[in-house]
């Protein structure tokens, strides 16, 4: 079997014993990483999409604190077995964390979360008084 990166085979011979190193300094320490986000607003809320690939919903945390949206989680790192060998290695795991301050008008109740195809979303209401409301002129 041949490892092939981009379609080309790469001269690992090289760096074996710098990844050596690198996997004897990363053995029980956990990555802390920031999913990306987009943040949107309609006249209804405000919609956070994180990306979230490979969480497992149980993991999900999401809370409103001081005015501001939570959200955390946790990748668990694959056990590999002793023998194994490790080519490649890119995948994020660890803690993630990502907060944002709320809006003044942003409603605490009725907040929705659903986690689908590693994409969480959050939907934060505003408040009905901070909605526009159209107000009908009479001509006399």
């Amino acid at each position: 079997m041949e490892l092939r990166v981009n379609g080309y085979a790469p001269v690992a011979w090289p760096f074996r014993p710098w990844n050596r190193l690198w996997e004897e300094l990363d053995k029980g320490m956990t990555e802390s990483f920031a999913p990306r986000a987009d943040v949107t607003e309609d006249a209804e809320g405000y919609h956070f999409y994180f990306e979230m690939p490979g969480m497992k919903s149980d993991s999900v945390d999401v809370r409103i604190e001081d005015q501001k949206l939570m959200v955390s989680a946790e990748r668990k790192r694959p056990e590999w077995p002793k023998e194994t060998t490790i080519h490649v290695a890119e995948r994020t795991w660890g803690r993630m964390y990502r907060a944002f301050t709320l809006p003044e008008d942003a409603a605490h109740d009725n907040i929705r979360a659903a986690y689908r195809d590693g994409v969480l979303e959050v939907t934060v209401p505003k408040r009905p008084e901070a909605k526009p409301v159209r107000i009908k002129v009479e001509l006399n």
